[in-house]
């Protein structure tokens, strides 16, 4: 009995304490990620297509974090362009916004054009496919002489949001969208709007009402006014609804406002296309065996040829999740390299990627940024080549849908795959408990002879 009570107790604690330390080193040196459910900070959320004309579209959605947003178009006669946000056009230097507004402008009417979304360094598509809309015709008739919408919007300790979004439409008219300056105020012309079907200018009359939907990514408000009141119109304070019909204090329920229209874009998620995660372009090694490192198809076959001294052309196998990583058996000798990768997505198409790289030799100093610069350039065509898609969202493309909406937007906030395993997460998790565990008996039998 003497020796259960104090031999073993003690030596219990120290074998659990070790086993804990043991479990705890692995997983941090194999880098597990314990909590993997949130999504990547640059997924695109509420993806809406506004503005729509014979020669324009915006597109707008919302990140996490602050990244770096653009779209790449392209039509049946046009090559591929990058269209960097509306608030980076002039200079041509692209900056991180966790609001995104990017116009496409001088198009064609009546042409159906294709995109894809690049936010940060990863590229979305529309489910398997680029996006795809349809242009509507010219219209002949003049504009009209409405006056413009105008208001102030601030935050609710009365400061200016450093971002925010005014979306706006009206009965059977289309969505038009706009940022706040950076004064605090916004302005849409609303001699633009179009009808649903963009077959003709919306005519407003003295009782005509519009919805504005005005947001900053985590705080939004849902205002109700009249046509006669719009500007300016009465001071928006974000997350308070407002109906100026009414009166000008906010709506004591949120319920007693109107539900914005949405539309979902497709029945299909959004989704990163292939990519080269590892090397950025231009990145610099001074490891001649870099890890490289890329996203595919699940459980899809991946050609890897590096373009070097010695060229290597090899074939690796992407996991459940789509992930997937080489590391060369042989050093690379120093100086730049490229790699291609090409892997298939589920439909059989072929996705080729190419990156550049330097290698250094060991030991040597790396002069250079370890990331490319901010520059973007339009991606190669064959990365995604075009498909031909039927347009899906009825009310771009000229005819009246049965739904009564005004913008296409995507309703999913997908999440990437992890990149980790759950149940080496748990173990990590009864590492750490184990340890706890066998630090609390050590301390409690400490007193206890061996």
């Amino acid at each position: 009995m003497m020796l259960w009570q104090k031999k073993i107790p003690t030596l219990l604690a120290v074998l659990l304490l070790l086993i804990g330390v043991v479990v705890t080193s692995i997983l941090v040196q194999e880098k597990v990620i314990v909590f993997q459910n949130a999504a990547p900070p640059d997924n695109p959320q509420d993806v809406r297509i506004t503005n729509m004309s014979d020669t324009a579209f915006t597109v707008t959605y919302t990140t996490t974090a602050h990244v770096v947003g653009t779209i790449t178009l392209q039509s049946s006669n046009s090559s591929p362009q990058v269209i960097l946000d509306e608030r980076d056009q002039q200079s041509g230097i692209p900056k991180p916004y966790t609001l995104h507004s990017i116009s496409a402008k001088n198009l064609s009417p009546n042409t159906e054009y294709l995109f894809k979304i690049t936010s940060n360094t990863t590229t979305y598509l529309d489910g398997d496919k680029l996006f795809s809309l349809t242009t509507p015709a010219s219209i002949t008739t003049n504009p009209t002489e409405q006056t413009p919408l105008a208001g102030k919007i601030l935050l609710p300790d009365g400061t200016k949001p450093v971002e925010a979004l005014v979306f706006v439409t009206t009965a059977n008219g289309q969505m038009l969208s706009t940022l706040l300056n950076s004064a605090g105020l916004y302005i849409l012309p609303l001699n633009t709007m179009r009808t649903k079907d963009f077959s003709a200018p919306v005519t407003f009359t003295s009782d005509s009402t519009l919805q504005i939907l005005a947001t900053n990514g985590s705080l939004t408000s849902q205002v109700i006014t009249g046509i006669n009141d719009i500007n300016p119109i009465a001071q928006i304070t974000l997350s308070q609804n407002y109906d100026f019909t009414l009166q000008t204090t906010p709506l004591a329920s949120n319920s007693a406002t109107v539900n914005f229209p949405v539309l979902s874009f497709t029945q299909g998620n959004l989704q990163a296309s292939p990519e080269i995660i590892t090397p950025k372009n231009n990145e610099s090694f001074t490891d001649q065996k870099p890890q490289f490192q890329g996203t595919a198809a699940p459980n899809s076959t991946v050609t890897i040829s590096i373009h070097s001294t010695n060229a290597i052309t090899t074939q690796v196998t992407s996991d459940a999740n789509g992930n997937w990583s080489y590391r060369p058996n042989t050093p690379l000798s120093p100086g730049p390299h490229t790699i291609t990768v090409t892997t298939p997505d589920k439909y059989g198409i072929l996705h080729t990627l190419t990156q550049s790289f330097t290698v250094y030799a060991a030991g040597s100093q790396v002069n250079q940024s370890a990331t490319p610069s901010a520059t973007l350039a339009p991606t190669t065509p064959t990365a995604t080549p075009p498909i031909q898609i039927t347009p899906t969202i009825t009310p771009l493309v000229g005819s009246i849908s049965a739904t009564p909406t005004t913008a296409v937007v995507i309703t999913t906030r997908p999440t990437l795959p992890p990149t980790g395993s759950n149940s080496v997460a748990i173990a990590g998790v009864a590492g750490v408990a184990t340890t706890a565990i066998g630090i609390l008996l050590f301390f409690v039998t400490s007193g206890a002879t061996l």
